[in-house]
Parts: C-alpha cells; sequence; structure tokens
C-alpha cells in the first residue's frame, strides 16, 4: 500500500505543478510532452494495482474481521480510500506549504526592500488618482 501512495504522489504532483489549469481533484493524464504523458499513465495504472492488492492483501490478513466476500470488499474498498486520501492529503500539504512560502518571501520583500505587500491594491489605487 506504501508503494501506491508513493505511485500515487508521483502521478498527482505532475497534475497539480505541470500544466495550467492546474487541477487537484482530477488528475491529468494527457500532457504535451509524450514522454510525461507515458510516464504519468504508467504510474498512475502501477498505483492502481498496487493498492489493489494491497487492499485484498490487507484486507484477508486482518483478523478483526469475518471472512466473507463483503467485509473483505469492504475493507478493500476502505483501503483504497485510505491510499487515495493520503496521497491527496500530502500533495495538499506540499501546496499549503508552497504558499506558506510564497507569503513569507513577499512580507520579507515589504519588510526589507520596501515593496508592495499587495500589489494589485497599489495598482488599483493608481487606477483611482487618475
Amino acid at each position: 500500500m506504501v508503494g501506491g501512495i508513493i505511485c500515487f504522489l508521483c502521478a498527482f504532483i505532475p497534475s497539480w505543478y505541470e500544466e495550467y489549469p492546474r487541477q487537484f481533484w482530477l488528475t491529468r493524464l494527457t500532457y504535451g510532452d509524450n514522454e510525461q504523458q507515458s510516464f504519468v499513465r504508467f504510474i498512475w495504472v502501477c498505483a492502481w494495482i498496487l493498492t489493489t492488492v494491497g487492499s485484498l492483501v490487507a484486507a484477508f490478513n486482518l483478523q478483526s474481521i469475518p471472512h466473507t466476500f463483503w467485509w473483505t470488499f469492504a475493507q478493500t474498498l476502505y483501503g483504497i480510500v485510505l491510499v487515495w486520501s493520503i496521497a491527496k492529503a500530502i500533495v495538499a500539504l506540499c501546496i499549503i506549504g508552497q504558499y506558506i512560502g510564497y507569503g513569507i518571501i513577499r512580507l520579507k520583500q515589504w519588510i526589507f526592500n520596501d515593496k508592495p505587500l499587495f500589489g494589485s491594491i497599489r495598482k488599483f489605487n493608481r487606477l483611482n488618482d487618475k
């Protein structure tokens, strides 16, 4: 299941950082570059295979549930959703960290270099002065 998380991260991160418009919830599987497109598609398929196999193995080895079809199916589905949500949470933390870093850089430039903190407000004020 850890391999599934890693593979999902390898598919989710380019979906956010590579091309515009950025997509967080849906993974972009088409790119302008054919090598990247084939890499992301291959990793996407590997992620689903590793996640499904890992969830099945975990469900069959879990002693706290009865080993009937529906309990095993429910535990497998839970494992797949869990892996997907962990990978999405890691990408969300990366995005939040990036924007916090941008804010800190902008605040540092405002304090030490006397650059405007909010550039668009300054432009708006200049338009109103005319």
